[in-house]
């Protein structure tokens, strides 16, 4: 079996291996492949809008994904702000950092993220589970015992309150029932108004409060007692709702566990699984820095409800190894090594069927995928500067005859200095432009630098400059490609259809023919060719 038989009959059995597990995967999921369905999917849009005054900064907080409550799916989109990928520094939640685009005026902006949850789920993932053990942790010596409320007056008389409450109660859980009950039973629900939320000391005062000041209450007397207390915010679901604000609730250090009490809704010892936790110890879903008229609401819906009664167990086993299983950080991962095969296949066709040349093999895939994020021109402008001043830098370092590695080290030093200085210029003019510029193709860059000098050396700057664009045109398609939101989705919900693009890389590794451009750059030899070869039959026919 020559090579090229081999190449063809392990591309076709590659790609009937990947369209053979799409079909079973899809028939026996359904329309489930695309998301996951059932009976306590979610989704929760919050929808957030007010107005920029200068640099804004703006926190928008996001599902935890822990125990029985898992995100299937999260997505955030603005017109006005460029939001990055949730912090997950802090296990206590996860915050995504918003901020104005570049060339956007101030002035009204409004964002919205998507959230799709899936809770009470039966079987948690692995880091689902750890996360759980982390934040249900005993609590260290002294943690969570400050008292939240203004010194003084106030917090004494919420101390004294305390105090009578649990007068002749001398264990923890007794006292933090009869604290419970004082807040669920004496302070009446109401709906917030006005512009800040009400104190501790202000909602006993008035005897009435929202969900946050009966939290922040309880949670004062409890902490005032000795007892280790935390406040919880998040969302409940239920139906098609709109909600205007957070709900929050209040977990208590008792029985060595963590113990969940609700008192706006009369919930002690436990909540329903349709509280979807956003975060622990800090109350403000949404906050910001130089914005104004700050504004948020919450819309909850049912998902899909799914068919349960088609529960098999190859059902079990797909979704139990469905992307969408993954935890939100791991999914974005996931996602963007997706799309390298097709970065590197797009560079294939260029490379071995259009027959152009690049810097470096992989370099464009890299480049490209960090285009992909750039959402505006000053960015790719500041990318190609940075790569033109280091070529000039590269030609006056020649002058040097240093050796390879300390000579590289330097490049990668000129360009870290290059992409700093532009950030301190920028921020000086207002310009946030550079905020958009990953950072892993600066390591590239100083190896594209490399390549330029190179070239240049060994055929014209003619050549080398030719080169550049190419690399720039190539880096192009790929970002062109890789937006592409239906093929990002595709390849998440069918990540075996890598097989097809295996497939077709190694039918391109044993293509041999004529290349495009050796095509157009020998086309008159080609029609030379063809005329002498028509000129021979003719006159082998005469002769005939």
């Amino acid at each position: 079996m020559s090579r090229t038989t081999l190449c063809a009959v392990t591309a076709t059995g590659l790609a009937a291996l990947s369209l053979g597990v799409m079909v079973v995967r899809y028939r026996v999921l359904g329309d489930e492949i695309k998301l996951p369905a059932g009976p306590n999917v979610w989704k929760v849009t919050l929808t957030v809008q007010g107005r920029t005054d200068g640099e804004a900064r703006l926190l928008t907080a996001s599902p935890l994904d822990f125990n029985r409550q898992h995100v299937v799916r999260e997505t955030y989109h603005s017109a006005q702000l460029s939001g990055r990928a949730p912090d997950t520094t802090s296990p206590l939640r996860r915050r995504i950092l918003w901020t104005r685009k570049a060339g956007v005026a101030e002035g009204l902006f409004k964002l919205h993220g998507e959230f799709v949850c899936s809770v009470d789920q039966a079987r948690p993932t692995a880091p689902m589970s750890r996360l759980g053990q982390t934040l249900y942790a005993a609590p260290p010596r002294g943690a969570y015992l400050d008292v939240l409320s203004r010194a003084g007056t106030e917090n004494d008389r919420i101390a004294a309150l305390a105090r009578k409450l649990s007068t002749g109660k001398e264990r923890h859980s007794e006292q933090a029932h009869a604290l419970f009950q004082y807040v669920d039973g004496q302070i009446v629900n109401e709906p917030q108004v006005g512009v800040g939320p009400l104190s501790p000391a202000e909602c006993l005062t008035e005897g009435s409060g929202d969900s946050a000041a009966k939290a922040r209450l309880l949670l004062a007397l409890l902490r005032d007692r000795g007892i280790p207390s935390r406040l919880v915010t998040g969302v409940i679901l239920s139906g098609n709702s709109e909600q205007q604000s957070a709900h929050h609730w209040v977990e208590a250090w008792l029985h060595d566990r963590w113990v969940p009490m609700c008192p706006f809704y009369h919930h002690y010892g436990h909540v329903p699984p349709t509280y979807l936790v956003f975060g622990f110890e800090n109350g403000a879903l949404v906050r910001g820095r130089h914005v104004r008229d700050l504004d948020y609401a919450f819309l909850v819906e049912r998902y899909r409800a799914g068919d349960d009664s088609a529960e098999s167990a190859p059902r079990r086993f797909f979704r139990s190894v469905s992307l969408y299983m993954l935890p939100p950080a791991e999914q974005r991962l996931v996602a963007f090594l997706l799309l390298l095969p097709v970065a590197a296949l797009v560079i294939c066709i260029y490379r071995n069927l259009i027959g152009l040349n690049s810097f470096g093999t992989f370099a464009p895939a890299l480049v490209g995928l960090a285009f992909r994020d750039l959402h505006t021109l000053p960015g790719v402008a500041i990318f190609i500067s940075i790569l033109l001043v280091g070529w000039l830098a590269r030609r006056i370092l020649e002058h040097y005859h240093l050796l390879q590695v300390p000579r590289v080290a330097f490049m990668l030093s000129l360009v870290v200095s290059l992409l700093i200085l532009a950030t301190v210029t920028a921020n000086q003019f207002e310009m946030p432009a550079t905020r958009y510029i990953s950072l892993f193709p600066l390591v590239i860059l100083t190896g594209m630098i490399e390549r330029f000098w190179m070239l240049e050396t060994e055929d014209s700057t003619l050549s080398s400059f030719k080169t550049l664009l190419v690399t720039l045109l190539i880096s192009a398609t790929v970002a062109v490609v890789t937006s592409f939101r239906p093929l990002e989705r595709l390849l998440f919900c069918f990540p075996e259809a890598l097989g097809l693009i295996m497939a077709a890389q190694l039918l391109i590794g044993r293509y041999t023919g004529y290349r495009f451009m050796e095509l157009l750059r020998f086309r008159d030899f080609l029609q030379m060719e063809r005329g002498e070869t028509r000129m021979l039959q003719i006159f082998a026919d005469q002769n005939q």
